[in-house]
């Protein structure tokens, strides 16, 4: 960016700093081919480090207000970085903040060397600043729905893992609140239905449809279908008619036993 400012518009030097909080750190810097080599120790300046707090009053303004300045000879002297201006040593300059998400994210400096700096010349880079502004807006934009695509997925995959814990961990009904449909079971193995398969027992013996469950759960037919395969095994019955029948039955039971005691 600093490159296309030099050799597209026409500046002598354009200098790109980056903004964190309050602070900013000169990070990249364009000389114009025009100027030589003349400038290899003001390139070693700009080198990532931030500026000391005080040390540059102009720029520590503009990242408090977001408002671009235009400095001219007579007073580029004052309130400047002075290690940074006397190895540039221009007429004037130029600084433009670039604010992104109501930030000040970075601020472009330029400035046209020996050449008095013009009014017009704040509003050409004030151009450049907002097309920088747009792109740091659309990055900062990526970034937010990749990281909230990540948690997101994340969430998701910790509620499937937690389902499918949830559905593998039998229930007897006695500790659902319901006795075992056979207190000694076939073969003189205990019932034991997962949460999931109590649920489709629920709804079976509501008389609801397949179809009906599979909506209800949220899964589909077949689904319901192979639950309903594991509770007739269970249940030691063999439709649903049956498996109704019997749950029904322990609910009466449960129930008459209860106002007994």
């Amino acid at each position: 960016m600093t490159t296309q400012v030099c050799q597209e518009l026409g500046f002598a030097k354009s200098m790109y700093s980056e903004v964190s909080g309050k602070a900013w750190a000169p990070a990249t810097i364009a000389i114009h081919t025009e100027l030589g080599d003349g400038f290899n120790e003001l390139r070693r300046a700009v080198n990532g480090h931030v500026i000391p707090r005080g040390a540059a009053p102009r720029e520590e303004e503009i990242v408090r207000n977001g408002r671009a300045i235009a400095v001219d000879y007579a007073n580029a002297f004052r309130d400047t970085y002075r290690p940074l201006f006397e190895l540039s040593r221009p007429h004037g300059y130029l600084a433009v903040p670039i604010v992104a998400a109501g930030q000040v994210r970075a601020i472009l400096h330029a400035d046209r060397h020996h050449i008095d700096i013009q009014t017009s010349d704040l509003g050409v880079l004030g151009v450049v600043g907002q097309m920088c502004a747009v792109v740091a807006e659309q990055e900062i934009l990526r970034s937010t729905i990749v990281s909230r695509n990540r948690r997101i997925r994340d969430e998701v995959i910790a509620f499937n893992t937690a389902l499918d814990e949830l559905e593998q961990t039998e229930l007897s009904l006695a500790e659902a609140g319901i006795p075992d449909i056979d207190e000694s079971g076939a073969g003189g193995t205990r019932a034991r239905l997962t949460p999931r398969e109590y649920e489709v027992l629920t709804l079976v013996a509501r008389g609801t449809s397949t179809a009906g469950i599979a909506r209800h759960l949220a899964v589909s037919e077949e689904t319901v279908k192979s639950h309903l395969q594991r509770i007739y095994r269970k249940l030691d019955v063999a439709s649903r008619s049956e498996a109704a029948a019997a749950f029904r039955d322990r609910i009466d039971l449960h129930e008459t036993k209860g106002h007994r005691r």
